[in-house]
């Protein structure tokens, strides 16, 4: 049993990092750095509104991945879920958010800046900002994807 738990304490410190098996036998992947003027914002078709800036990896592809996303004042993200467990930075702004299958504007917990959630995958979850645009920072192992619980409240349907 201990030696099953130093395994999966190892594939989470390799995971952590951002590694594959074969990228560990081949060393570390290339040193980067990502500055304010480096940051370059798109529209994220999935989120009506919001921008997002990919700072490291690729949501898309398997492995470690940073963004930033930015949503404008009064925004409400329906409820909705990600495969993938992640960690959440706010770096500006307000967010509010909550657990739950169903908005209940009782249970929005206030995050501001500097303010870091763990999110598990698969949990369903509804957040809004209010009188400013947010910024907040997500890292996770991919590829993600959000699921809306409600299909008609997705932005991508039908395309």
């Amino acid at each position: 049993m201990a030696s099953f738990k130093m395994l999966v304490a190892l594939l989470l410190i390799v995971a952590s990092l951002g590694l594959t098996a074969a990228e560990a036998e081949d060393g570390p992947p290339e040193y980067i750095r990502v500055t304010p003027a480096d940051i370059k914002w798109s529209p994220l078709p999935a989120i009506r509104g919001a921008q997002m800036a990919v700072l490291l990896g690729s949501p898309a592809k398997p492995g470690l991945f940073t963004i930033r996303v930015k949503p404008p004042a009064n925004y409400k993200l329906p409820v909705h879920s990600h495969p993938d467990e992640r960690a959440r930075t706010i770096i500006s702004g307000t967010y509010y958010s909550a657990i739950g299958d169903k908005v209940d504007t009782s249970k929005l917990m206030a995050f501001p800046p500097g303010t870091v959630s763990y999110v598990p995958p698969t949990v369903w979850q509804f957040a809004e900002t209010r009188d400013e645009e947010v910024v907040f920072q997500i890292t996770g192992i991919g590829p993600t994807r959000i699921d809306y619980l409600n299909p008609e409240d997705n932005p991508l349907k039908g395309r």
